[in-house]
């Protein structure tokens, strides 16, 4: 790279015009208003990233000459993606003066020509190749939305192209006129005495209908996507092997229908099992921490021996039916679980790294029954995740269960493993320096690659987006601005090297209102942080809710006003990054911080800024009628703050279950990885005392919070509208 760089010497404003043409920013605006310029060796490390080696000047020239040839070669557009009510124009190039037609074909297979406009374009002459024509054809507005394929027939033959016709907006249903709350949690926290050592699915439908009888609409939950199939498990939910697939650490294995079918020998097998998981019987102090991989050992043990039962003849319809529907990805991904088994984490030799060498192809016949025991998985977690949502929508809920979709997956994940061109291998996904971490963040995932998603019809964003929608009727976008830009650090770099790659976001903000309103599911984005100006306006224009978090809303130094919020936007006290409001009253955060030495600031100055601030608060809220004492109990100050969102203009409002029932600790401290336990803390009570699913209906605080939500949470939204 130093070689390169030399060799670039002087040419540093063509490579930053290059960088912008290929949508990567030359320079941003940190979050505290301070202004950087991207240097030099970042921008060419991510133009080659992009497929443009810059080994010279001339390179930048050869650059612009192929991107040029990509655009007149193409006889249709690729990555097409267009308003309903805007149409488009489409360009179509031939060989200059020879004839074509062009038509569309919808996808219940109507077809109907298109009109070529009067607009002409000067041909582009390619020498030897000849000269290459344009032809403008017109895609009316008003066409109904749908995965379409554009046909051309040309001199050259017959070219097809898919074109997504998307909605200019998400329809809300029942959300335009009216607000909603619900209540979220870590799925995996919080367990019941039927779970084999950690959440499940079973325990999430018992929560929707806890929720849903005391007038909740949703549940939002942590991503349910497809961790590692053997130990040691990532403990994190948000680095996934798999956005694609749900996680099988999520079954319960009893609520299976061959379970009842066991013999007794196989009914004591999974007992012994289930125990092993529950600690039942080598008794432990559960509240401390969860353990991923005891539960998945023993329950993966019991799984197998359910998985052996011979099904009825509808149950094996049902799951040739479910395998047939996922095809080729599901072979693929079952069959990388099959690989792990085998090698372990990656990177794997180059033959098993390759989806398609012929080494793998050898292994999956090898490796034929795993690979359907890992199809069975995910049938049975799928089954088990709509049973959760029918449990929901039986209890009254009319959103049901909010998935929540992480950023990115693991480097040596199914995912990369099975689409590798889909992802950009040498570089990595994070954050620069912001409020959350001042050194700025590394995720270590591979960021998407937005020039093979044009050209391939926008997978694998569209089958990520299908599959996180599957059973739920809502879904929360973490890190929603990496549909508009990604944060991209070079492979060796420090988090503050790297620099924002712009996607097409009418494109990938386009199919993912696609797929949203196909499903009838309302769409929330986690839109904090860094964030451009335009960004919360856009997304609310298109129907995406934001996020709203109390102790980030301010006007200067003061905490905003509850009419001051927006309405596009779900409204909370705290999120999973912050910790329980006890324990933030507490300063808890404050202390494990110094502790770890990722504080910024002395301990002590820390909590008084803190202590000012919930000063403040409490002046606000006794102003506001929500506290009558002038030195509230702390359990007082955590219902007036969820009486605050109630409050406000937000379309939903969400309530953490570790507030209700008073917990202290955090889910998980930024910047950290197992400096904290992140992601592995059970729901606990303010004493420390685990807390089960059976037991929240009879929490007092539970019972308040949700009163005042049910109070406050007016079936009509206020008569002003947001500007």
């Amino acid at each position: 790279m130093a070689e390169t760089t030399h060799y670039l010497e002087g040419y540093f404003p063509q490579v930053q015009d290059l960088a912008r043409r290929l949508g990567v920013d030359t320079d941003y605006w940190d979050f505290a208003g301070n202004y950087h310029e991207v240097s030099q060796s970042t921008l060419v490390r991510v133009i080659d990233a992009l497929g443009f080696t810059l080994q010279s000047s001339d390179d930048i020239g050869r650059a612009y000459e192929s991107m040029d040839r990509e655009y007149w070669f193409s006889t249709l557009p690729k990555g097409l993606v267009v308003r309903q009510s805007q149409g488009a124009n489409i360009p179509v190039h031939v060989p200059d003066g020879t004839s074509l037609e062009v038509w569309l074909e919808t996808e219940n297979g109507d077809t109907r020509p298109l009109e070529q406009l009067d607009i002409w374009v000067q041909p582009r002459d390619f020498g030897p190749e000849g000269r290459r024509g344009e032809a403008t054809f017109r895609l009316p507005e008003g066409t109904e939305w749908g995965y379409h394929t554009l046909h051309a027939k040309t001199v050259e033959g017959e070219f097809a192209q898919q074109v997504a016709v998307v909605p200019d907006r998400l329809p809300l249903g029942n959300l335009e006129h009216s607000r909603s709350w619900g209540v979220m949690t870590q799925l995996y926290s919080v367990s019941s005495r039927g779970s084999w050592g950690m959440g499940d699915f079973h325990d999430l439908g018992h929560i929707a209908e806890i929720f849903g009888r005391q007038g909740a609409d949703f549940v939002l939950t942590n991503p349910l996507h497809a961790g590692e199939p053997n130990v040691p498990i990532t403990p994190s939910p948000y680095l996934p092997v798999s956005r694609r697939f749900l996680n099988p650490l999520y079954i319960r294995p009893d609520d299976i229908t061959e379970y009842n079918q066991l013999d007794s020998t196989s009914q004591s097998l999974v007992k012994v099992a289930f125990a092993q998981a529950s600690n039942e019987l080598f008794p432990v102090d559960t509240a401390k921490q969860i353990d991923r991989d005891r539960s998945w050992k023993a329950k993966r043990e019991a799984l197998e021996v359910i998985f052996k039962v011979k099904r009825s003849h509808s149950r094996e319809a049902e799951f040739r039916d479910f395998t047939a529907s996922r095809g080729q990805d599901l072979e693929n991904f079952a069959l990388w679980c099959a690989l792990y088994d085998r090698f372990g984490q990656g990177p794997w030799d180059d033959d098993v790294a390759d989806v398609s060498s012929p080494r793998v192809a050898a292994l999956r016949e090898e490796l034929a029954e795993q690979v359907e025991f890992y199809c069975w998985l995910q049938w049975i977690a799928s089954t088990q995740l709509h049973a959760a949502q029918e449990s929901a929508t039986n209890a009254g809920m009319t959103i049901g269960i909010m998935n929540d979709l992480a950023v990115g997956v693991h480097k040596y994940g199914a995912d990369v493993w099975s689409i590798p061109d889909a992802f950009v291998r040498t570089m990595s996904v994070g954050a620069p320096p912001d409020m959350y971490n001042q050194l700025g963040q590394d995720w270590t995932q591979p960021p998407m690659n937005p020039r093979y998603m044009a050209t391939h019809d926008w997978e694998p964003l569209r089958g990520i987006i299908h599959r996180a929608l599957a059973n739920c009727g809502a879904l929360r976008i973490d890190h929603v601005m990496g549909l508009i830009r990604l944060w991209w650090i070079p492979r060796g770099a420090d988090p503050n090297e790297g620099t924002y790659v712009r996607y097409n976001h009418e494109a990938t903000v386009g199919i993912m209102l696609l797929e949203a309103a196909r499903a009838h599911a309302v769409v929330v984005g986690e839109d904090l942080g860094t964030v451009e100006d335009w960004v919360r306006d856009y997304l609310r224009d298109r129907g995406i809710l934001g996020t709203s978090v109390l102790w980030f809303e301010r006007n200067g130094s003061d905490f905003r006003p509850p009419e001051q919020y927006r309405e596009m936007c779900m409204a909370a006290v705290n999120t999973h990054d912050l910790p329980p409001t006890l324990g933030f009253l507490r300063a808890v955060h404050l202390e494990v911080q110094d502790r770890l030495g990722i504080l910024p600031q002395p301990l002590e100055e820390a909590k008084n800024t803190l202590y000012d601030d919930i000063a403040k608060l409490v002046e606000q809220l006794r102003n506001m009628g929500l506290l009558e004492n002038d030195y509230p109990t702390e359990s007082e100050l955590i219902l007036a703050l969820h009486r605050f969102i109630g409050k406000t203009r937000a379309k939903l409002s969400v309530v953490s279950l570790v507030d209700a029932v008073g917990d202290l600790r955090m889910q998980n401290q930024p910047g950290t990885n197992n400096e904290y336990p992140n992601w592995r803390i059970p729901l606990s009570d303010s004493l420390g005392r685990s807390v089960k699913v059976e037991e929240l209906e009879y929490y007092v605080g539970v019972g308040e919070i949700c009163e005042a939500m049910r109070e406050l949470v007016n079936p009509q939204l206020p008569e002003n509208n947001e500007s």
